[in-house]
């Protein structure tokens, strides 16, 4: 069949066709496009596989043009951007689980999401379009977040390494927490951070097209950190390492923790490797016949189950984050105002642990 219409109609609907484009309204433009093939003689078949719809839906838009004309289309221009929910509860719940499985799982090569990526995903799994500039807002509201990925094990799908984990969460901190209490001691985590003098980089907002820029004057050195927090009162003790992190300078920095406290310590620690040296658990083995320091190896890979990580995290956003060092002491002078908000402010401390305290009833 053929639709007759003058010269006037078919230069809107090709201005139709445009405004579809510019809309990124997919209905608009297959319902605009299949009425000028119309006009032009095309087959309403070939038109229906051409837009992969039923020769039934090919015959209502161009009934429903026929009464409505362009009332019916200018319409459109609002439908599809995202005003009307498009899919339903268990296709939103869908959507999610396929983001969440990644977009490799899905068939792309890439490993990172974007709009145009999940849009398609859309139109695939539901047959339905949305204006890109509204699929943001789509995810956020089936739960969804546009965030910075961070690294992860691959140790994490060891069943060994589980069960370590599971020990260390159901049987070790339990002990630590029952005996730190019967022998009126104090519960300590420990770590070394290293602060980079060429400064540290993290996002901030800035104007549309000016990615922020900071000076550095590239030198490799470094601040390096011995630190520890006390778990029940937010005590903070740190010592700068003026060379390697080794044995030696390690248990300098555990003689500092012995000065500070009389009663019993309970030293949480990763797994680095002088921390096991030889004459570091000489040193450690006499101190538990003292009773004065009891140490315990947190499980390899992971750094998830010591807060003061979150502590250095939080240094660096205060003090190294989008800034320049032109000589280490403005390095020291920055990371040391900041040891002293820490030192002042006990409840700094307290928050990178919240978790945990709460969960052993220090809240």
């Amino acid at each position: 069949m053929k639709l007759k219409v003058n010269k006037e109609t078919i230069e809107r609907l090709k201005k139709e066709i445009i405004t579809a484009q510019r809309l990124n309204n997919l209905r608009l433009y297959k319902i605009a496009r299949a009425l000028l093939l119309i006009s032009e003689g095309e087959s309403i078949e070939k038109i229906a596989n051409l837009f992969n719809v039923s020769v039934r839906t090919i015959f209502n838009w161009l009934e429903r043009f026929m009464w409505e004309r362009f009332s019916w289309l200018g319409w459109l221009h609002y439908k599809g951007r995202g005003r009307k929910a498009k899919i339903t509860g268990d296709q939103k719940k869908k959507l999610y689980r396929i983001v969440k499985e990644g977009p490799e799982k899905y068939g792309f090569s890439c490993g990172l999401w974007n709009s145009a990526m999940i849009l398609h995903v859309i139109e695939n799994e539901f047959g339905v379009t949305y204006n890109v500039r509204y699929i943001s807002q789509l995810l956020k509201s089936i739960g969804l977040s546009y965030q910075k990925a961070k690294f992860e094990t691959d140790r994490v799908d060891d069943e060994e390494h589980r069960k370590k984990r599971g020990k260390w969460e159901n049987e070790t901190w339990p002990e630590i927490l029952e005996k730190s209490t019967e022998m009126n001691g104090v519960i300590l985590f420990t770590d070394e951070v290293s602060f980079a003098q060429w400064g540290s980089l993290a996002k901030t907002w800035a104007p549309k097209g000016k990615q922020p820029t900071v000076k550095t004057c590239g030198k490799r050195k470094g601040m390096k950190i011995f630190g520890a927090i006390e778990f029940k009162n937010g005590d903070f003790i740190y010592e700068e390492c003026e060379g390697k992190f080794n044995g030696g300078s390690y248990m300098l920095f555990l003689e500092q923790i012995l000065s500070k406290y009389s009663c019993p310590i309970f030293l949480i620690e990763d797994g680095a490797p002088y921390h096991g040296r030889k004459d570091v658990n000489k040193f450690k083995e006499k101190m538990e016949v003292e009773k004065r320091l009891f140490v315990y190896r947190l499980p390899s890979y992971s750094p998830d189950k010591n807060p003061i990580e979150k502590l250095w995290k939080n240094t660096k956003r205060d003090a190294t984050h989008l800034k320049y060092f032109p000589t280490f002491d403005d390095l020291r002078t920055a990371v040391i105002n900041a040891f002293k908000q820490y030192l002042e402010d006990a409840a700094k401390i307290i928050c990178v642990m919240k978790k945990l305290r709460t969960q052993a009833g220090f809240a």
